[in-house]
């Protein structure tokens, strides 16, 4: 829509907001609006509290995998109170069994064909930052433990990778439901930040699966060392992210070929557990270099100024 600014006094323009807008988010003369200031772009936003966005759904049909998904996205989009019919008993499991990987929510009602779940706090005491920090730092010791237990068949430690997913789960989905919730959080460039995050779920998935296939290999030092280079490309992508430089973009891309032709070389074992870990590996590289590549438009020496 567009506005027509009005002038008011000798420096300021003022414009007025759609109706349907402060009808939506209950404001009243005299509230406070958050204004963000972006080059060419102002988003206003308000922080008044809202009523609960709900939902009501009936899975009745649907497998118990998708009724988890479905959670997970219910979640991640927003929605703070949830009623879920079912005929299935099976159903009810998988939801109850996902509610904990999604903080803040808890069943208020359980019924022989329903659940009420609800957010119980709206402004959980933890950021978007930190919780995204967090992910990243538990995927690095995912990784980590994938070529440091395998080296000393540690089989332990290699299985228990498959708990750390939990929480990589939990933090991701938080990250995810924050950019959805918030106006602050959707500024320009959010939705390759929401493709990250979602591709970073996916990536504490793989780490998963790599750790359990190298359960059942010998420790082989052409993989060992695919891995400690795949680490070594996590660790400089993850200080790229935050503190991006040109030679650490460099190094990362340059470690990404490299790890592409030794799992290409690898790949003609004839071990089938070997061939799996080998495309696991690939596929988590992929989504590590990502780090990088979403973030290239940050260096200073591509600014122009």
């Amino acid at each position: 829509m567009k506005r027509k600014l009005v002038k008011q006094g000798i420096r300021a323009l003022t414009l007025t907001l759609p109706s349907d807008w402060i009808k939506r988010n209950h404001l009243n003369p005299g509230d406070e609006i958050d204004l963000i200031e972006q080059e060419n772009t102002l988003t206003i936003s308000t922080e008044k509290q809202q009523p609960l966005k709900e939902i009501t759904v009936d899975v009745s049909g649907l497998l118990p995998r998708l009724a988890d998904r479905f959670m997970a996205r219910a979640y991640q989009k927003g929605y703070d109170k949830i009623i879920l019919k079912f005929d299935n008993p099976d159903l009810m499991i998988a939801v109850k069994n996902k509610i904990p990987e999604l903080m803040g929510y808890e069943i208020l009602k359980t019924g022989k064909d329903f659940l009420e779940i609800q957010i119980l706090s709206t402004q959980l005491d933890i950021n978007f930052e930190t919780m995204l920090r967090r992910a990243l730092l538990l995927l690095m010791d995912m990784a980590k433990t994938c070529s440091d237990a395998w080296q000393k068949k540690d089989k332990k430690s290699l299985e228990n990778i498959f708990y750390q997913d939990f929480d990589v789960n939990r933090f991701t989905y938080f990250c995810l439901r924050s950019l959805n919730k918030s106006s602050k959080l959707m500024s320009f460039g959010s939705s390759i930040l929401y493709y990250l995050i979602e591709s970073l779920e996916d990536l504490g998935d793989e780490l998963k699966v790599l750790g359990n296939l190298l359960t059942n290999i010998k420790p082989k030092k052409e993989i060992l060392n695919i891995l400690n280079k795949m680490n070594e490309m996590f660790r400089l992508s993850y200080e790229f992210f935050y503190k991006p430089k040109k030679e650490q973009a460099v190094k990362a891309f340059k470690l990404y070929k490299e790890i592409g032709s030794l799992i290409e070389k690898a790949l003609k074992t004839n071990n089938v557990d070997e061939t799996k870990a080998l495309i696991s590996i690939d596929f988590s590289t992929r989504i590590i270099y990502h780090l990088t590549t979403m973030r290239l438009d940050t260096l200073k020496e591509l600014s122009g100024e």
